[in-house]
């Protein structure tokens, strides 16, 4: 008897893609489970038949894995295994609904990429859009498991213009002054995701605006911050290793109109990478889109990067 994948039995994640779209998932993903620290990790297999390079792939943090499957789908056409792991308290993952922090999704790409080398072998390549990516870096620069890395956004945490979008420095000071207050005394009290951003400023490609409904009516859709989650993204929070002292190679594909990550912070976060690196400018292009289009042109730069730095495949 063949059964079905985990999650797949709902219809509501069909909206998301087009038809071959629909059974290209059905037929090529399987799912499983991975511990990370006190949480469990729901994490989708893209495998292929023989032997081929791995893509480690995380959920950003508005969406989930399986709805987010139009940026794993180009790398299994490419003859690339892929294994995709919702955050902790995202999507399909354990832990509080927008409660779980920095640290907990640092830790969730160790143990994802520890599971890709244990489950693939070499070669592992990382990709990530948002704070996906930026954890991919914080938790993948110069390990020796990592071949090469993609990012969309790359920035310490920290950083003013990270937090741009929010106000001018001296209100977004008094925000994070008050968030780390309200996390030691209500750790889980929460935040509306409409009062931190708006769909519009994140998903601004034509056509964006059906899909971005059904995010906001998907009960797996991020809905609210806890203060415990939001004071860690506004902390700072040095990489292990320095930019200057990353030697992995790295390609960056930042978006010229990015309303939430500021182009300029990203490019000058590029300029102090010390080792191979490449940066691809979408110009024009706000933070990022949902159409198959976007995502298609978007993964072929990092499909072209992974095979310049190793990734030999059968396709």
């Amino acid at each position: 008897m063949t059964v079905r994948d985990a999650g797949l039995a709902d219809d509501r994640w069909k909206k998301y893609f087009d038809a071959d779209e629909i059974e290209e998932i059905l037929e090529n993903t399987t799912t499983t489970m991975i511990v990370s620290g006190d949480y469990p990790v729901h994490v989708r297999l893209w495998a292929q038949a023989g032997a081929a390079p791995s893509v480690v792939i995380g959920s950003s943090l508005l969406g989930y894995g399986l709805e987010q499957a139009r940026w794993q789908l180009p790398f299994f056409r490419s003859g690339f295994n892929v294994v995709q792991f919702d955050f902790p308290g995202i999507g399909q993952s354990g832990g509080p609904r927008g409660g779980c922090t920095v640290e907990d999704w640092i830790r969730a790409w160790d143990d994802a990429t520890a599971f890709a080398h244990a489950r693939f072998g070499s070669p592992l390549y990382g990709m990530g859009v948002a704070e996906d990516g930026l954890t991919c870096y914080y938790a993948n620069a110069n390990k020796p498991s990592m071949q090469a890395m993609s990012v969309h956004v790359l920035y310490e945490h920290g950083d003013p213009d990270a937090q741009s979008y929010q106000g001018p420095p001296p209100l977004v000071g008094i925000a994070a002054l008050a968030l780390s207050v309200g996390r030691r005394v209500r750790p889980s009290s929460t935040i509306p995701l409409r009062q931190v951003m708006r769909y519009r400023d994140v998903f601004e490609e034509p056509g964006d605006d059906e899909l971005s409904t059904a995010l906001t009516e998907d009960p797996l859709a991020l809905k609210h911050f806890e203060l415990n989650m939001a004071a860690s993204m506004m902390a700072s929070r040095r990489p292990q290793v320095a930019f200057e002292d990353c030697r992995t190679p790295m390609q960056v594909i930042a978006s010229e109109n990015n309303k939430l990550f500021p182009y300029r912070m990203v490019k000058r976060s590029y300029e102090r990478l010390g080792g191979p690196k490449e940066l691809i400018t979408l110009a024009g292009k706000g933070m990022w889109g949902l159409s198959r289009e976007f995502n298609e042109m978007y993964c072929a730069h990092v499909i072209r990067w992974f095979k310049a730095n190793g990734a030999a495949t059968p396709r």
